[in-house]
């Protein structure tokens, strides 16, 4: 069965320049009618570190219509945005960027394109359902016009898929560049592993033909909601992002949106959600440039500090916790104890309360990650071992089945990894299990 027909490619553009009054317009075909996705790859002069200077947008139009905008986060670094232009009938088209201004940042006045990809995702696909529920997602406008801009930028969209009998289930979720409310800041390395946001917001159940028979999105305060909104682009549900933690609504409140193509499928059972950002390191690095700008980092770095600290002081983490029937009240700690010293550092400091949030993680998934705060500039060669550790407050006897653990490099980027070396249990009796251990030296 063919997946997607086959990538068109403009010749390069030399980096064509588009500010306000110099669009660039592109003619193409299309043998087939299906789902188009545009892949741009383009340049901004800006810097997602720095106030003001965060981006520059591209207004997409097809065939003089308003299809979509794409908020250029990654800087003045080439990077290829992928974003679905919707269902086109087969035919001759004009994609038409324009700079826009108002989404804009202040300081910044133009952008880049060196080259335009699209391919087309036809109804033979096997992949069509998951291209063709894939939501319009309206930008945030709680406190400005167009905070996407600058705060929480929607960076991907995935999917998982589940059997549901004669029915089949499309999640779909989205990685934005932070959260501004919910889980503390300081508290989301220890409890989420990350400083992204990454939340479900909508899914739809199909019957045996493929026809959509329930839709939900995930609406204020966590409550599912039943998709009665309008359609756009060729009959993608259309979705507005209403919180400052990624949670939506169904009805339109901004007049900026992004079509993102599903990038790639979870499966929840074997992996954490953060694996998808690991197989886009972009992701992580946006999200730490936003923590830059918004977030000053604790200076000195103090040892089982809840503060966060520059991400590169962390070891990431990515690990599960299988129980016979209670997983998502039960957690562990992991720990690290390094060569030189006597210190064990705490992935939940100690099992930290805050308030009403708990450190650690413990939430409904059996994959989890979670981050230990270390010394600058620690290595692995500098770990003497990793530990997982039994808590309290759930299931008595904790499986361990796999462990990765791993430093983001000097951009920010997923550097040095080691795995565990097999599956551990840890219990209320022998609470400490080694997971890992360094070479003595």
């Amino acid at each position: 069965m063919t997946l997607v027909k086959p990538a068109y490619r403009t010749e390069s553009l030399g980096w064509r320049e588009i500010r306000e009054g110099r669009a660039l317009d592109i003619k193409f075909r299309l043998e087939q009618s299906g789902i188009v996705e545009v892949d741009l790859l383009a340049r901004s002069e800006s810097d997602w570190r720095v106030e003001n200077f965060e981006s520059s947008a591209l207004r997409l139009y097809v065939q003089g219509e308003y299809n979509q905008d794409c908020i250029l986060f990654y800087g003045d670094r080439p990077f290829h945005y992928k974003r679905l232009l919707g269902y086109l009938e087969a035919g001759e088209y004009e994609l038409r960027l324009e700079f826009n201004r108002d989404i804009s940042s202040p300081n910044v006045v133009r952008a880049f394109v060196e080259s335009v990809e699209w391919k087309v995702v036809t109804p033979e696909s096997e992949l069509f359902a998951v291209y063709r529920h894939a939501p319009v997602l309206y930008g945030r406008n709680l406190t400005h016009p167009y905070e996407n801009r600058f705060t929480d930028t929607p960076l991907l969209l995935f999917y998982r898929i589940e059997p549901e009998g004669d029915r089949t289930a499309i999640e779909y979720q989205i990685i934005f560049s932070h959260e501004d409310e919910g889980t503390p800041t300081p508290l989301l390395m220890s409890k989420w592993g990350r400083t992204t946001d990454i939340e479900w917001i909508y899914r739809v159940v199909l019957d045996e033909h493929g026809e959509a028979v329930e839709a939900t999105y995930q609406g204020l305060k966590h409550v599912t909601g039943h998709h009665r909104g309008s359609r756009a682009l060729g009959g993608h549900p259309v979705l507005q992002s209403a919180s400052a933690h990624g949670m939506v609504i169904d009805e339109v409140k901004s007049d900026y949106r992004f079509l993102f193509p599903p990038a790639r499928r979870w499966n929840p059972e074997a992996e954490p959600r953060e694996r998808v950002m690991d197989d886009f390191p972009f992701t992580y690095q946006v999200s730490a440039w936003e923590m830059l700008r918004q977030y000053p980092a604790e200076q000195p770095v103090m040892a089982n500090s809840f503060h966060l600290a520059d991400l590169r002081h962390y070891m990431f983490v990515q690990c599960a916790k299988v129980t016979e029937h209670d997983s998502e009240h039960t957690s562990i700690d992991i720990q690290v104890k390094l060569k030189a010293g006597d210190i064990w550092f705490s992935s939940s400091f100690g099992d930290l309360r805050y308030g009403n949030f708990r450190c650690s993680y413990d939430g409904p998934y059996a994959q989890f990650s979670t981050a230990v705060k270390l010394p600058p500039g620690t290595s692995f060669a500098d770990i003497e071992q990793i530990c997982a550790v039994w808590l309290p407050g759930g299931e008595d006897s904790v499986l361990v089945p796999d462990f990765k653990a791993m430093f983001l490099d000097e951009q920010y980027s997923p550097g040095e990894t080691v795995y565990g070396r097999g599956p551990v249990r840890v219990t209320k009796e022998e609470p400490r299990q080694t997971v890992w251990r360094g070479e003595a030296r």
